[in-house]
């Protein structure tokens, strides 16, 4: 073996693969699917760690991103959703748009030959739910599966009707009782009641077993009151919702329950209790891998550069207010400066939208606590 080989294997060695489970996705992909991407696929990933990472395919309009073994990211007008398939059957995470439906679905029959077992809201945003309906009708109900099988084994099967190809009758959709009356006070929206959620929760967490444990985590009012955070336990992979956006700030939506305090509140309980830095630090794992709602996939420093992007506007803002400032004069201040390059837009949710949230969202809190106090 030749010193410039030697040195290769050293490397790849002494990276210990750079994340098992990354390491394992790419290497069941073809070998001119192995290139290096182009950085700003990973956001804080490393170049080193990079060219452990498979670049994404197309698929019509729809880019598929490998993060682990078994579980994909695919992107679609701007928005990502996640795809977990395995032996257990496929489980998706946001289907997106309705718009993109069937382009959603052929990229997943693309994916994997296993059915569409579950689908999890993590909001009640249409760009995130729209496409509730057509997923959940393509895919089926363990239960109803088991149901089915059953009564064939016994000669049943004139008594049970299963509707579907696939004998299912569509994949349950798991989300928090909030998305579902969110939903149905959503006279913009159009949906039908094969789109709402079936199996709704108001406790902490929501859990279930398909190829690996998966928790569905209820977060504080951040976006609005209806958020959730979704993690696959064996793949270390977080799915973060409309709480972290890696291509502007934060949508807060005040009217349907978000606020500032609860943006920074879920942030923390991700990078606390969903979140996690590999040990040994000098192997370069990028830890947990996240996926936000849209841009690059993330890490748990993106996490926290978020969280600390939102307190620190949060705390300008106080103390403007604290120093009897009006809010044109906060405006003016620019409680956002050194973040606009980063998060700043000139689309539907600017860095002045953001900042009337911050402030009405700090007003807000002020007088909730002046109330309790007289």
């Amino acid at each position: 073996m030749n010193k410039r080989a030697l040195s290769a294997a050293v490397v790849v060695l002494s990276l210990g693969c750079v994340g098992a489970n990354v390491c394992r996705a790419a290497a069941a992909m073809p070998a001119a699917m192995q290139a290096s991407p182009p950085p700003a696929l990973y956001g804080s990933v490393t170049p080193a760690e990079q060219t452990m990472l498979p670049p994404p395919a197309r698929i019509g309009p729809v880019d598929v991103l490998p993060v682990a073994p078994g579980i994909e990211m695919l992107t679609v007008d701007g928005v990502n959703i996640a795809v977990q398939s395995g032996a257990d059957g496929t489980v998706v995470v946001d289907p997106g748009p309705a718009q993109s439906a069937q382009a959603v679905l052929t990229a997943i029959a693309r994916i994997s030959s296993e059915p569409i077992h579950y689908l999890i809201d993590t909001g009640a945003d249409a760009e995130l739910i729209g496409g509730n309906a057509a997923v959940a009708a393509a895919g089926h109900s363990v239960a109803v599966q088991d149901l089915f099988i059953a009564g064939q084994r016994r000669g049943f099967t004139n008594l049970i009707t299963v509707p579907g190809a696939n004998g299912g009758g569509g994949a349950p959709i798991i989300a928090r009782q909030n998305v579902l009356t969110e939903m149905a006070g959503q006279t913009e929206a159009d949906y039908s009641a094969a789109a709402f959620p079936t199996d709704t929760f108001t406790r902490p967490a929501f859990n279930l077993f398909i190829n690996e444990p998966i928790a569905v985590l209820r977060l504080p009012g951040a976006h609005s009151d209806a958020d959730a955070a979704v993690r696959f336990e064996r793949s270390d992979v977080v799915v973060a919702g409309e709480i972290f956006d890696q291509t502007r700030f934060p949508v807060i939506d005040l009217q349907h329950g978000g606020s500032a305090q609860g943006e920074i509140d879920a942030l923390n309980l991700l990078i606390n209790m969903l979140a996690f830095a590999h040990t040994p630090v000098l192997t370069d794992d990028p830890g947990t891998l996240v996926i936000p709602v849209r841009g690059p996939l993330g890490t748990l420093d993106d996490l926290v550069s978020y969280r600390d992007m939102v307190a620190t506007v949060m705390m300008r803002v106080q103390y403007y207010i604290d120093h009897g400032k009006s809010y044109q004069q906060i405006l003016g201040a620019d409680p956002a400066q050194g973040f606009h390059t980063r998060y700043g837009t000139d689309s539907s949710w600017t860095t002045a939208d953001f900042v009337q949230a911050v402030y009405k969202s700090v007003m807000a809190g002020q007088r909730a606590r002046h109330r309790q106090r007289g």
